[in-house]
């Protein structure tokens, strides 16, 4: 897929796809999105030192990098677990401010990217990453997560991944009492949900966007 740079309203960078006519972030600031639908809302909603985190759709790097950050923040111990079918080029992901605008080592960044495929891999002393190139609908694990970044594009660009059967195998990954965030809060995503036995609760968005959706599995 064909990328453009762009620089969304917080001065942090995302990638456009004209395929899709779609962007990785929110326009209204990649960063600003990412800290309060996946940071705030999600990894400091568990109130747990000890995390398990699936994210669907590594992307840009960006959602680990937080994390990441994070952890050294908090002192928390985080096995990430990350799937991405199509992950970027190097000459893509070199360009990005993310690690520059948060004040952290570009290293971190470039590491989250170079890192393999298909193993578990320490980048910090309580940060551990598995990524996984392959679509959700694929991935199989043992593991069950207290978290589930769910950061896949807009249901009307990547119909595919916003389905009953995808949000089964979220309920069956996730444990006891663990939850999914994403950024949509789409009636027909509310319901979907639901109908897998989630409990969904409607939280005030990041800027640009009304709500963005947690759902529990209680």
């Amino acid at each position: 897929m064909k990328k453009q740079l762009i620089i969304t309203k917080d001065g942090s960078h995302s990638l456009f796809v004209p395929g899709l006519n779609e962007t990785y972030h929110s326009k209204n600031g990649a960063i600003t999105e990412a800290k309060h639908v996946f940071i705030k809302n999600g990894l400091l909603a568990a109130n747990k030192n000890k995390v398990n985190i699936l994210e669907v759709g590594f992307g840009t790097g960006l959602n680990a990098l937080l994390t990441l950050q994070k952890t050294k923040q908090q002192n928390l111990n985080i096995f990430y677990n990350s799937l991405e079918p199509h992950p970027l080029e190097k000459q893509e992901y070199i360009k990005l401010n993310f690690a520059v605008l948060l004040n952290c080592p570009q290293e971190d960044f470039i590491n989250l990217h170079k890192s393999g495929w298909g193993k578990e891999i320490k980048l910090s002393e309580n940060f551990t990453l598995y990524k996984t190139e392959e679509s959700v609908r694929n991935f199989e694990t043992e593991k069950k997560f207290d978290i589930i970044y769910f950061d896949a594009f807009a249901p009307e660009k990547q119909t595919e991944m916003w389905t009953k059967t995808v949000f089964e195998k979220m309920y069956f990954l996730l444990k006891e009492n663990g939850f999914l965030v994403t950024y949509c809060a789409k009636g027909v995503v509310k319901r979907t949900l639901k109908s897998v036995g989630l409990e969904v609760e409607t939280l005030e968005g990041p800027p640009g966007k009304r709500e963005m959706i947690r759902a529990n599995k209680k």
